[in-house]
């Protein structure tokens, strides 16, 4: 069991500490802002329970890298002093007993799951900062972790503590949101968004920086900058509100205009929709979105059934599951045994869920597969040129802000997915979606989107086609 004396603790430090040291927790996470003490209270756990372990057992810290492990390690080094043997080098960081017989007492490793395959004997794992896991192999460790504490009669307790950023999902963000419950004791300190140009409400999630004058400081010139700069307010709600947020210059839709949209009622489907459709190539998805004239979306994609779901979760970096429920839910249409989905199957999909749209609005690629199935509907090829890019994107921003787009609730977590990994680049007015080489970022139903958005501005009352293709 962890034990310590309290002393010169901030209460939420307390309360956490006194939360993870009983016996009826076997998992316990604390998520702050920045800049409040995170890996001093981790190394404040981690030099608790050394002394009181079994001359087999160790404590396990793990961290994004070696090197952000080592600055927690020094914390631990200066509060068990020089009673302990310790090895700070480029390759290794641990503590060891002195004396003949010497023992490893914590062992420091980054948040590679290899290396998670022997927690034996280890009775305690500290995870820091788990937010900056996501790249660097973290969902996978994460689950070597639970694994080792799902076995029988394991005695392994873990702490994670950290900021949710830079991580913007994933296992991390779940298990916060989730919060308290079955042996699970969660603290979370954030911003209320709706009052992050408040000051009171910048020192309310920030009480240790707060009781600092020249941390006060920091933090009253950084809030300053962010009322001023959309770029360094993304950085300043991430990490001093712990608000994961995106710099809204690089977004499609910001995480505001993403909430007005949700936030509509939603009509009934009325007339024929616009179709947009985003081909895929290579790993890539065909994304699929339907616009009513009355602005209601609905969102599908068609996906390689080769590699599995699964293996594409791990490759795209994307928590375990995400893809498979949505597939679940039918957004996501798996072309089983498949590389590459045909296009007849992708019309297949978007007719049986929609019917036959009043036109057709895609990429140039792959345009002619679709023209030789005959369809009798008008298509439009859309060019990605900064002009045409910027007439789609403006008109979606548009509909976002001061029209009456809304979404289906069904199609909200499909979208919701790409949006997050839609990027735009940037000249000026003109705007572009940010292609992605490696078919990684899951951008394809947000461009769905904004083919059709682009469209249907265009022609809101469309009747005769620019394309016309005869059987």
């Amino acid at each position: 069991m962890l034990t310590s004396t309290e002393t010169a603790l901030l209460p939420f430090q307390r309360r956490f500490l006194a939360r993870a040291k009983s016996p009826k927790i076997a998992l316990a996470a604390l998520s702050l802002p920045r800049g409040n003490g995170k890996s001093w209270l981790a190394a404040r756990l981690v030099s608790d329970v050394i002394p009181t372990l079994e001359p087999h057992e160790e404590v396990v810290l793990t961290a994004a890298s070696l090197e952000q492990g080592r600055t927690v390690f020094r914390f631990v080094r200066q509060m068990l002093g020089e009673s302990y043997r310790y090895q700070d080098t480029s390759t290794r960081c641990a503590v060891s007993t002195r004396g003949a017989g010497s023992h490893r007492l914590l062992r420091v490793m980054a948040s590679n799951s290899k290396t998670a395959l022997g927690l034996v004997n280890v009775p305690v794992v500290v995870g820091d900062e788990p937010g900056a896991w996501e790249t660097t192999g973290g969902e996978r460790m994460h689950d070597a972790i639970v694994t080792a504490q799902g076995k029988p009669n394991s005695p392994l307790k873990t702490v994670f503590i950290g900021t949710l950023a830079p991580a913007r999902g994933g296992w991390w963000h779940d298990l916060v949101r989730a919060g308290s419950g079955g042996g699970r004791h969660v603290q979370a300190l954030q911003m209320d968004p709706a009052k992050w140009q408040d000051w009171k409400e910048v020192l309310r999630v920030n009480p240790l920086m707060r009781r600092f004058p020249e941390s006060r400081k920091t933090l009253r010139r950084e809030h300053e900058e962010a009322l001023r700069d959309p770029a360094k307010k993304a950085t300043f709600l991430s990490f001093r509100g712990n608000l994961p947020t995106e710099n809204e210059q690089t977004m499609l839709l910001s995480d505001q205009d993403w909430r007005r949209v949700v936030a509509r009622e939603v009509p009934p489907r009325q007339g024929r929709p616009v179709l947009g459709m985003d081909l895929g190539r290579d790993r890539a998805w065909c994304g699929l979105v339907a616009l009513w004239p009355n602005k209601r979306v609905e969102a599908l994609a068609v996906c390689p059934g080769e590699p599995n779901l699964a293996e594409q979760e791990r490759r795209d970096g994307r928590p375990a599951g995400t893809y498979q429920r949505l597939a679940q839910q039918g957004r996501l249409i798996v072309a089983s045994g498949l590389r590459i989905p045909p296009a007849s199957m992708v019309m297949e999909v978007a007719l049986q869920e929609w019917g036959r749209p009043v036109s057709i609005v895609c990429d140039r690629f792959r345009l002619s597969e679709f023209q030789d199935l005959h369809l009798g509907i008008p298509i439009e090829p859309r060019a990605t040129r900064w002009s045409e890019s910027s007439e789609d994107i403006w008109a979606l921003r548009r509909e976002a802000v001061d029209g009456c787009l809304s979404v289906d609730s069904d199609s909200r977590e499909l979208l919701a997915v790409s949006l997050a990994s839609t990027r735009v680049l940037a000249e000026g007015d003109n705007v572009r979606i940010q292609d992605d080489s490696h078919n990684r970022d899951r951008n394809d139903v947000g461009q769905a989107l904004v083919f059709a958005a682009g469209e249907l501005a265009r022609h809101p009352q469309r009747r005769s086609p620019s394309i016309r293709i005869v059987a």
